[in-house]
C-alpha cells in the first residue's frame, strides 16, 4: 500500500490518516468482517498519462478496502501460486520486470530467437468475466465469507466524475 503512495479512495482517507488511528480502524474492520457488515466501496477512477500520449485508467480503492484486499491476497496466494506458469511474472510475489527480462534474454540466447513481444492487453482487467473468476476460485476455496469478499471487490463499482458506474 505504501508503494501506491497511500492515495485516498472515494472516502478521501489517505494511508497516513488511516494510520493515525490504526488500532481503532483495524478493530472496526475486524468487527465488520466478523459480523458480515463489511461492504467494499466503489473505487476512485484516476487517469495516469502514458508515454504514447494516451492515459491508463486506474481504480484506487479506499485504504480500508486495500487492507482487506491484502489480507485476502495473503490468504489466496499460497493456494493459487503453484498453478501459475513459471514464465508468468505479472502480479506475482518475488517476481519483477527484471526477472521477466532475464527470462526473455535466456530464451533469446538458448533458442536463437530474434524478437521479443511486449504486450499490453487493452483494458484486460476491465473485461474479465466476474462469474468465471468466482467459479474458478470456488474450485479451490470453499469459505463463503472469502468468496463474498472477492465478489464485493469485483462488483463494487467505480466512481467517475462523481457518478457510480458498474464494473461489468
Amino acid at each position: 500500500m505504501r508503494r501506491a503512495g497511500g492515495a485516498a479512495g472515494i472516502d478521501g482517507q489517505t494511508l497516513a490518516q488511516f494510520g493515525e488511528r490504526l488500532d481503532d480502524n483495524l478493530l472496526q474492520l475486524l468487527n465488520e468482517l466478523k459480523t458480515k457488515q463489511y461492504r467494499a466501496l466503489p473505487v476512485k477512477r484516476v487517469e495516469i498519462p502514458k508515454a504514447d500520449g494516451g492515459v491508463r485508467l486506474l481504480g484506487i480503492p479506499s485504504v480500508r478496502d486495500r487492507v482487506v484486499q491484502q489480507a485476502v491476497n495473503e490468504l489466496l496466494t499460497p493456494i493459487f501460486e503453484e498453478q501459475f506458469h513459471p514464465s508468468s511474472f505479472g502480479y506475482r510475489p518475488n517476481r519483477s520486470c527484471h526477472d521477466a527480462i532475464s527470462k526473455a534474454t535466456m530464451f533469446i540466447r538458448r533458442y536463437g530467437l530474434k524478437h521479443v513481444v511486449d504486450m499490453d492487453l487493452s483494458k484486460c482487467f476491465d473485461r474479465l468475466d466476474h462469474e468465471l473468476i468466482i467459479q474458478q476460485v470456488k474450485k479451490r476455496v470453499t469459505d463463503s465469507s472469502v468468496l463474498e469478499l472477492i465478489r464485493q471487490f469485483l462488483q463494487s463499482g467505480v466512481m467517475i466524475d462523481g457518478k457510480l458506474a458498474s464494473t461489468i
